[in-house]
């Protein structure tokens, strides 16, 4: 069966395999200097059989999100907070692979760490171990509220409201809910940009304009 990729998905193939080299630490920026040099860079690692200790998954983060705003413009908000919450979930472990692939560390042991370290830990002494910077305390706060309302949901523990024995003000509450998204909405932001200068050092733009 002939298979034949579109233009547009083979750049986004091509974008995706150099920012995991470059990220990875395998590619330098002296490979990502122009088109020639990524080929260049590339023969190299094939060459070098560096290429066999390279795995390449789908990144499923974007679409976390897209999905979260769905379900809160279709006020399904619980769902909401469920993709919310594992969009950070699945950037902050990503953060733990990259430093664990950095530093030759095997991948029974990044597994390990992942499943062992609860999201405070991720978030504070492991960062700090790993010697990322501080994780901004508001937007943590944001994450831990996140997380407890999604498991509350996931694991049917609800916690007792006194409101709800009063009658509900739905317009306060309507405030309440748009303020918490939109408190979400800038922690993505927050974290997307966070983990783009652990990755790419302010290199990401340039990788994209070599590829197009």
């Amino acid at each position: 069966m002939n298979m034949e990729m579109s233009p547009k998905f083979e750049k986004e193939l091509i974008n995706n395999v150099i920012e995991s080299l470059y990220a990875s630490g395998v590619f330098t920026e002296d490979d990502i200097k122009d088109k020639e040099s990524y080929i260049s860079g590339l023969k190299r690692i094939i060459d070098n059989g560096i290429v066999d200790g390279i795995t390449i998954v789908t990144d499923h983060t974007e679409s976390l999100t897209l999905k979260a705003r769905e379900c809160q413009k279709a006020k399904e908000f619980d769902y909401a907070r469920i993709f919310y919450a594992t969009f950070f979930e699945h950037k902050v472990n990503d953060l733990i692979s990259l430093y664990c692939i950095r530093n030759g560390i095997d991948l029974k042991t990044q597994i390990s760490i992942i499943k062992s370290v609860n999201i405070l830990g991720k978030f504070t002494w492991l960062l700090e171990l790993m010697k990322y910077p501080k994780f901004n305390k508001k937007h943590l706060s944001t994450i831990l509220k996140l997380a407890d309302s999604r498991n509350s949901f996931v694991h049917y523990k609800w916690k007792e409201d006194p409101e709800l024995n009063n009658e509900i003000d739905w317009d306060k509450e309507k405030l309440r809910i748009d303020s918490e998204f939109e408190n979400i909405e800038k922690t993505v932001k927050y974290f997307k940009n966070y983990c783009s200068k652990l990755k790419f050092k302010g290199k990401k733009g340039q990788i994209k304009k070599i590829v197009k």
